[in-house]
């Protein structure tokens, strides 16, 4: 049975990741850092998946996932995991900024390191990368978390530019804002911005970033409006989407 692996399969988009890769006949490596909640997706899709439990923000996290990994051959690598942060630069934790980059951009790396020489080898396989509609345009009051996901689109289309012929692919998904508890872990209410005053149902997204997978895409933005504003980030000139979406992110008392 083919092994797909999906890291921050604990809850969001994660856990629907995983539902949707049973139903296609994988056979499934969990990771995340909430045990129960990994034992809870998996009992909830009625298989006996492999649970592997830590912080990839640490090396020791990332370590544990490949050495469980092996030499086995992976199929599909989705890699999920990630959070952001939210207000003015100046004033956000350095040390959990420093959390994000070491989750959103080295796990990722490193991962991605780990399984694409044996897709590679085998002719097969693909990856799959969550990134954001934030990685089109500068982040004012997500600069961090902005510039994370604009490395994983980048790193994603380079990819798959290499890998074209190969049989392998290598997708990255942006999503807009998306009812997955990444809000609710951003510790601050951001429902009065433009941005995440309206969220989007996390099941088409993930069927989205699935079929681009299966067509070989390089990227897919889930959601019309989702594509209508991306197209315009990319065409604006940086400075002035920039300060667009420092308006639509502007926090309450700024």
């Amino acid at each position: 049975m083919s092994i797909a692996v999906i890291t921050g399969a604990s809850s969001g988009l994660g856990a629907i990741f995983a539902d949707q890769l049973a139903q296609r006949g994988h056979s499934l490596v969990l990771a995340g850092r909430d045990e129960t909640r990994l034992k809870a997706v998996a009992h909830r899709i009625n298989q006996n998946a492999e649970l592997v439990v830590g912080d990839l923000g640490t090396d020791e996290g990332i370590d544990d996932l490949i050495a469980h990994l092996g030499d086995r051959d992976v199929d599909v690598l989705v890699n999920n995991a990630g959070f952001g942060t939210y207000g003015p630069f100046a004033e956000v934790d350095a040390r959990r900024e420093h959390e994000l980059v070491a989750v959103n951009v080295d796990a990722l790396v490193r991962l991605t390191h780990a399984v694409l020489p044996g897709m590679l080898a085998r002719g097969r396989g693909g990856i799959l990368n969550v990134a954001s509609t934030i990685a089109f345009q500068p982040g004012p009051y997500q600069a961090t978390y902005g510039a994370s996901k604009a490395f994983v689109l980048s790193l994603s289309q380079a990819l798959w530019a290499e890998t074209r012929g190969t049989g392998v692919t290598v997708t990255a998904l942006c999503p807009g804002p998306t009812r997955t508890g990444f809000v609710d872990a951003l510790g601050e209410d951001v429902s009065h911005t433009a941005i995440y005053r309206r969220l989007a149902a996390p099941e088409p997204v993930v069927a989205a970033g699935l079929r681009a997978l299966d067509r070989g895409k390089a990227v897919v933005v889930s959601g019309w409006r989702n594509r209508f504003t991306s197209t315009f980030a990319r065409l604006a000139p940086g400075w002035l989407s920039a300060r667009v979406a420092g308006r639509m992110l502007r926090p309450a008392n700024a």
